[in-house]
């Protein structure tokens, strides 16, 4: 019975151990940046810089898959909204961009 009783916990603790856990980390950035003014260089300028910050963001917190998920262009700011995550599973993609 110890001998039955010890095979059951060494299976136990094998499968136990066999699996890894999928816990994927996903950060939401939101960046804004202040227009000079609403011409298109500064917001383009404005569009790379909140780029930028996110991109600096998501790297040094080791997430490896960003997206955009939207942009405003409001009358003093340009805000950007992007996701990072670390997951490597493309199942995560909208369809739409599947297809593109």
């Amino acid at each position: 019975m110890r001998v039955f009783a010890g095979l059951i916990a060494a299976v136990s603790v094998t499968t136990a151990l066999s699996v890894s856990p999928a816990w994927a980390r996903t950060v939401r950035f939101e960046t804004a940046v202040n227009l000079t003014d609403r011409s298109e260089p500064a917001i383009k300028q404005a569009l790379m810089e909140a780029f930028d910050t996110s991109m600096r963001g998501a790297v040094a917190m080791g997430l490896s898959h960003i997206r955009v998920d939207r942009i405003q262009v409001l009358q003093d700011a340009v805000v950007l909204a992007m996701i990072a995550t670390d997951e490597d599973d493309d199942d995560q993609a909208p369809d739409n961009a599947r297809d593109q």
